[in-house]
């Protein structure tokens, strides 16, 4: 056993303190409570003509995690057990509380060909978690590990979070010979995450849709044509997903790391900068859009094109002259413009047997969306903040050209800017990029307008988001599948799981990284050293055609920032180590059984069906094995 010694006692190596740790070292228990209650209610007035609805929901929710950690011996050698590792003794508590009250009044009435539908109403929702975090040294017996039975260094923490929202709305409605369409709605919301006089934001929609089937020039085409809208809407939504308090200058109390008096001081930082005219996100979106239905309805197209402008997102203000000592604040600072469509197309039909029929379905869906910085104060149009014109998910980088092979190259091209602070200095087989503003130097500019050897290379937004879904049943048997990607998008890796000992000296190196550079092949003396799994992977063998560059530990190192102001080396994005980040996914395969009902009814059972599942099944990516592409970007 690796993870004991001879006479019982744990190894001083990795496997025997994972195991002392599990065994001996403590232990730790969590358990969560959660109760929700709802009560409804309604009232019909008028025939049903009027009617009042309320609902009240309560969530309480409660999380007691206890820790508590002991020390543990390790066996160094006959007759020296040394004991390592501190006690102390964690009690974590949290508690939330959320409550939703909705009461609406509804108006429905007809006249004629003339439908008339009025809403109006009221909703407030309430939030607040307490978090309480104790923790305390030196326990005084492993068989009753508690804070209070501790006596050492006691810290303890507590975090208070509440939000709260209100808000009136309506929603009228006006049918004309079933044909005619037009709806206007109306929000008038108040959310606590804002100051007391920018708190409150009104926000109207209106829509029409035309059902052109219903037409009597359709009449010959109602065979084919069983359903044909026309809808347009335009309207705002106010966002205030953003932190509770972001309006509020706070301090932020910790201890010093220095010793003053012999004690740790408490220290208070500068409170940061907040914006005056902090408030909600506007978000006004026009859409146009069609339904149409074929043959009664087995196939369905649905269409839609968007205009989405946020005013007034909520971003990190223009960059502050450093004198000022604080960030810029958070502030409505950007507009953003996304424009888009949406394309859906379903099918169904039946197929008949001797027997029972086969039944099938199948939709698939298409989307598309581009989005873009319409406003932002970045006079210097710098890379690292927004800037007017921009589009989400630029890639700015280098522009690759191979690897140099000769040292007269390297000379002809100065590229020690971009040197990695723990590489080696440019050698034959470093990568090599082409002198786009040919100055004879490769240089990372730091604005649009000066951008030097930079420009963009590529966007790591999904493009062609799609999905199909298909189901079948037949005798209580059904099966469905459901596949999704992306047709476009562009990833470039920044991680060891892709750079391996590029990035760190200790990362371990992967099957793809071993075609780097090698400016010789090996002697047969030290070709006689190697296993022969070694040769069979060329890695003996002159490599001056490579994918990778030669060996050098920190070339792609991530430590110094990854942005255009502080990348160096293979930080930088660059064309040569762009990846596909397009993939489809089987994301679902289920298949099911439902008994007959001649069954279930003897054990007094409605419905019973049994089923197997399975997530995520197989996927075709260009990305490596090691990334998730769902999970790439986001």
């Amino acid at each position: 056993d690796y993870d004991k010694n001879p006479d019982g006692t744990w190894a001083n190596n990795a496997v025997g303190r994972t195991g002392a740790q599990l065994t001996e070292g403590g232990t730790a228990s969590d358990k969560f409570f959660s109760m929700q209650t709802q009560f409804n209610g309604e009232a019909s007035l008028f025939k049903n003509m009027l009617k009042l609805n309320a609902d009240f929901t309560y969530r309480r929710g409660a999380d007691n995690y206890d820790e508590y950690t002991l020390p543990y011996k390790i066996g160094f050698g006959p007759s020296d057990v040394r004991e390592e590792g501190n006690s102390y003794a964690r009690k974590w508590t949290s508690f939330e509380d959320y409550t939703v009250l909705n009461t609406y009044l509804t108006f429905n009435k007809t006249l004629g060909k003339h439908n008339f539908t009025a809403l109006a109403g009221y909703n407030q929702e309430y939030f607040r978690n307490e978090v309480n975090d104790t923790r305390r040294t030196n326990l005084i017996s492993a068989s009753y590990p508690s804070v209070g039975l501790a006596t050492g260094e006691l810290s303890s923490t507590q975090a208070i979070n509440d939000w709260a929202v209100q808000g009136l709305f309506f929603r009228l409605n006006y049918i004309f010979n079933d044909k005619y369409i037009l709806e206007f709605n109306g929000r008038y919301d108040g959310s606590s995450r804002f100051p007391s006089d920018k708190r409150w934001g009104f926000f109207p929609s209106a829509s029409a849709a035309w059902r052109i089937d219903q037409e009597a020039f359709m009449e010959g085409l109602r065979p084919v044509v069983s359903n044909f809208k026309l809808r347009a809407s335009y309207g705002s939504l106010g966002n205030q997903s953003t932190s509770n308090y972001g309006y509020i200058s706070t301090f932020n109390p910790s201890r010093s790391g220095y010793l003053i008096g012999g004690s740790l001081p408490l220290t208070v930082t500068t409170p940061g900068l907040v914006s005056a005219d902090y408030t909600w996100e506007k978000v006004n979106t026009a859409n146009l859009g069609t339904d149409l239905g074929l043959f009664n309805n087995k196939l369905n197209f649905t269409f839609d094109i968007y205009e989405r402008n946020t005013k007034g997102m909520l971003a990190n203000g223009r960059d502050l002259p450093d004198v000022i000592g604080a960030l810029e604040p958070r502030e409505n600072a950007a507009d953003l413009r996304n424009r888009g469509w949406e394309l859906s197309v379903a099918y169904q039909t039946s197929f008949k047997t001797a027997k029972d029929p086969i039944n099938f379905s199948a939709r698939f869906l298409l989307s598309d969306s581009r989005s873009e910085i319409t406003r932002f104060e970045n006079p210097n149009n710098s890379l690292t903040q927004y800037r007017k014109g921009m589009e989400l998910g630029e890639i700015w980088g280098l522009h690759s050209d191979g690897l140099f092979q000769t040292q007269a190259e390297i000379d002809a091209l100065d590229q020690t800017s971009i040197i990695p602070w723990g590489a080696l200095s440019i050698v034959p087989g470093w990568p090599k990029y082409m002198d786009r503003d040919g100055n004879g130097k490769i240089e990372t500019g730091l604005t649009a307008d000066n951008a030097k050897d930079l420009s963009i290379i590529g966007n790591s937004s999904p493009r062609y988001r799609f999905g199909l879904d298909l189901n079948a049943s037949w005798k209580g048997f059904d099966v469905r599948a459901f596949f999704q990607g992306v047709a476009k998008r562009d990833y470039y890796p920044l991680d060891y799981l892709y750079w391996g000992f590029y990035q760190q000296p200790y990362a371990g190196g992967y099957a793809h990284l071993l075609d780097f550079y090698r400016p010789n092949g090996d002697s047969a003396t030290d070709m006689a050293k190697h296993s022969q799994s070694y040769i069979n992977a060329g890695l003996a063998n002159q490599n001056h055609d490579a994918r990778y560059p030669i060996l050098q530990s920190w070339l792609a190192d991530v430590n110094l920032g990854t942005n255009v102001r502080d990348a160096k080396g293979l930080a930088i994005p660059q064309t040569g180590y762009m990846l596909n980040g397009a993939y489809l996914r089987l994301k679902n395969v289920t298949v099911g059984y439902t008994l007959p009902a001649s069954i279930t009814k003897k054990w007094h059972i409605s419905n019973l069906r049994f089923y197997v599942s399975g997530e995520n099944i197989y996927e075709w990516s260009a990305l490596k094995k090691f990334y998730d592409p769902e999970a790439v970007n986001v």
